[in-house]
């Protein structure tokens, strides 16, 4: 059989995450953030690109402040992805953390009243948590993922989304019809809005240009959904988590809308820098590097 480097891959990962999985939870979370934090990530390049990216828009940063949080960012990310593919352990870990907020009544009597909820977050703490812990409220949460490029990977990647809370649709247009209907007909959905979407115009973040969707306040005007932000962060013992329900977005215009859920992961960040993925490519780096450059050469 011809060596193919995804299936490979892939198999290297699968191995991981079983041997992993043989250890005690608490343990198996701490190692796995270990490895990716101090392993993983410096050969594939991330804690450099998420350097790059937090001293992009802090340009007061030092490469030392830089480089700590980038590395907790990738200890966080390393123990995200194992808690998912412990999903008994971890929903048992948020039955003992914090899960509440000011939206969590509105949340309780939009699904009361028969009307979808859209939970709306950013690529912070450990992101799936938030459906886990509805799922232990008794309420199926259904995910709208961007395939891995990886297609063996992306195999037991989408069946690890679904085992934790409910159905998982791709990012396609069968699977936005399907993932718009779960809603319309009064379930609970969850997606992220922080990746860089070029087709959908500039919205600032952090003060820059950032290139943002606005498909989730659209979704949530033609279904009448309640959009309802929720965060969450790990705790200061790296196995629990806070899952805050914020208040939720009222209905005006996308954009609108859209800045609101931007505003209000900023200050999240704010608050956990070293919690969200700076790897992501959110500003298009280079070409606002570029600009910077240019406008700094005008007399």
């Amino acid at each position: 059989m011809a060596w193919n480097a995804d299936r490979t891959s892939d198999a290297f990962l699968r191995v991981l995450i079983g041997l992993a999985r043989r250890v005690p939870y608490k343990t198996r979370v701490r190692l796995f953030g270990w490895l990716t934090g101090w392993v993983v990530a410096p050969l594939a390049g991330y804690i450099s690109k998420a350097v790059r990216n937090l001293q992009l828009i802090h340009p007061e940063m030092s490469s030392a402040e830089a480089k700590r949080i980038a590395r907790r960012v990738s200890v966080n990310f390393g123990r995200s992805i194992i808690e998912n593919y412990s999903k008994d352990d971890l929903s048992e870990v948020l039955k003992n953390s914090t899960v509440g907020g000011p939206g969590l009544a509105a949340f309780k009597d939009a699904l009361a009243e028969g009307r979808g909820v859209l939970a709306v977050s950013g690529h912070i703490g450990n992101y799936e948590t938030l459906r886990v812990a509805i799922h232990n409220m008794g309420y199926p949460v259904a995910a709208l993922y961007r395939p891995a490029k990886n297609p063996y990977f992306n195999e037991h990647y989408k069946t690890t989304m679904e085992s934790l809370t409910g159905p998982a649709f791709a990012q396609s247009r069968k699977g936005v019809v399907s993932f718009t209907r779960h809603v319309k007909n009064g379930g609970v959905a969850a997606m992220l809005f922080d990746v860089r979407a070029t087709s959908y115009p500039d919205i600032s973040f952090f003060g820059y240009p950032a290139p943002t969707s606005t498909f989730a306040a659209e979704m949530a005007m033609k279904t009448g959904a309640l959009l309802l932000p929720i965060f969450t962060h790990r705790c200061e013992d790296g196995i629990h988590h806070d899952v805050h329900f914020e208040t939720p977005i009222a209905h005006t215009n996308p954009r609108e809308m859209t800045e609101e859920m931007t505003r209000r992961l900023e200050a999240q960040i704010r608050s956990f820098p070293d919690q969200w993925l700076w790897v992501h490519d959110r500003w298009g780096s280079e070409d606002l590097r570029a600009r910077r450059a240019n406008r700094s050469d005008t007399p």
